[in-house]
């Protein structure tokens, strides 16, 4: 909520023990490496993900397919990702909110160069972890010159 008379955010409700734990940290900060199974581990059954060419996948299903194929032939099998954790914010006990910005190497973003992509996820805390239940990702444009 924002509070109108000051146009600043309210303080983040207090959830108590429910934030991620550094034993969570895999499933947030998860890296490209062109590694199907890491890329996947964390995708619930029910996700739904738009991927960085715009494609709906829906369930963990699609996801995994839509992995395979782009890492074995399509637009993966030679990208990688180096992420960011950007923003995070936890939005009901077992409900976080994250924004990654996205270099395709770790040297681009030691470097202070633009992300080259922006992705905002939500996971969900299920039998005691978190899962990724909802992902976009978006491409950002060149600047010019």
């Amino acid at each position: 909520m924002i509070n109108k008379t000051k146009l600043s955010p309210e303080p983040a409700p207090d959830f108590g023990q429910t934030a991620p734990m550094p034993k969570d940290e895999e499933a947030i900060l998860l890296v490209n490496t062109n590694d199907a199974e890491l890329l996947l581990r964390h995708v619930a059954r029910d996700a739904v993900i738009v991927n960085a060419i715009g494609a709906v996948l829906r369930g963990r299903d699609a996801v995994e397919s839509a992995t395979r194929e782009g890492l074995s032939r399509g637009p993966l099998q030679a990208a990688t990702a180096h992420y960011r954790l950007s923003d995070i914010a936890l939005v009901a006990p077992d409900v976080i909110v994250a924004h990654k910005s996205a270099w395709s190497t770790v040297e681009d973003a030691r470097r202070g160069a633009p992300p080259e992509m922006n992705a905002h996820y939500t996971f969900v805390r299920r039998e005691g972890r978190w899962w990724i239940l909802r992902r976009q990702n978006t491409l950002v444009a060149p600047h010019p010159g």
